[in-house]
């Protein structure tokens, strides 16, 4: 989740505690029910996203750092080993092949550390005739670490990167449908509520602004993708507006403040690839206008 969504999600939650305290009153406007489960059911869906995609991230890198660290030292400890009878049997080549420190390989990047281990590996299994202090058990022990972080090195990215760009990731669609709610309900309370019940009118109008802009202000954000890849650093402008933006990692982009009408959203990547929609931005919301190149 970006700066953005958290953003949003705050202002969410802010909106469910004003629902909560004024609960009474709003039970009197027959039509405000369905617009409540509508943003309730929304928001459950943007908690458990954010929670999943928390969890995934978090867990992940960690695992992977550890794997990474874990590989690196039993490399290393057996290179050391090797290195000793390498030298005691006057083969120089294959010593400085193995004459390596934990660093060489835990600060090296992913598929360099992978690479380098390996070859250090196959350095050690080449020449157990003359390595008799390495064992094939211990190539095997070099084997599982390595296989045990080639194989999550990529996942934290990846999958969250694939879930994004695939339209999978269901924020964008969870976000629409609570401030299309939102929307509604404030719709109701000012229509009920403006000078008999100040403020409730006053503390909803206030849940629903944006933290990072400071009002809830229209825009549009999406995803821009190709051959479901997320594109980082794509380019997002808004024709005949001085609005622009740039892709995060994910391939996130956000453009707020453009006032309500149609625009033509055009994007580009470092590749020269464009591609351009209409879009319709109405008050108060965040169109979602996704691309793939």
């Amino acid at each position: 989740m970006n700066n953005t969504q958290r953003a949003k999600l705050d202002s969410c939650n802010r909106v469910k505690e004003v629902l909560t305290k004024y609960a009474t009153p709003l039970a009197t406007i027959t039509e405000f029910a369905a617009e409540q489960t509508a943003f309730i059911a929304a928001l459950g869906i943007i908690n458990n996203a954010a929670q999943v995609q928390s969890q995934t991230a978090g867990v992940a890198t960690d695992a992977v750092e550890t794997a990474k660290e874990t590989m690196a030292a039993i490399t290393i400890k057996y290179a050391k080993r090797g290195k000793v009878k390498a030298t005691q049997a006057n083969n120089k080549t294959l010593a400085n092949h193995l004459d390596h420190g934990v660093t060489y390989i835990s600060r090296a990047t992913k598929t360099l550390a992978v690479q380098r281990a390996k070859d250090i590996r196959q350095h050690l299994s080449d020449n157990l005739a003359i390595l008799t202090n390495i064992v094939a058990a211990n190539i095997t022990e070099i084997d599982n670490a390595i296989k045990a972080y080639d194989t999550i090195k990529d996942q934290p990215i990846t999958n969250i990167q694939s879930r994004t760009a695939t339209g999978t990731n269901p924020l964008p669609a969870a976000f629409t449908a609570a401030f299309k709610a939102i929307d509604n309900m404030n719709d109701l309370i000012d229509s009920y509520f403006t000078g008999t019940n100040q403020p409730l009118v006053d503390e909803f109008d206030l849940a629903r602004q944006i933290l990072n802009t400071g009002i809830h202000h229209s825009g549009v954000e999406g995803i821009i993708s190709k051959n479901g890849n997320p594109i980082a650093n794509a380019s997002v402008s808004v024709v005949g507006t001085d609005k622009v933006a740039k892709t995060d990692i994910d391939g996130h982009y956000v453009i707020a403040k453009i006032k309500t009408g149609d625009y033509t959203i055009e994007v580009s990547n470092d590749a020269s690839d464009t591609a351009s929609k209409v879009v319709h931005v109405t008050k108060g919301n965040f169109e979602t206008v996704n691309f793939t190149l």
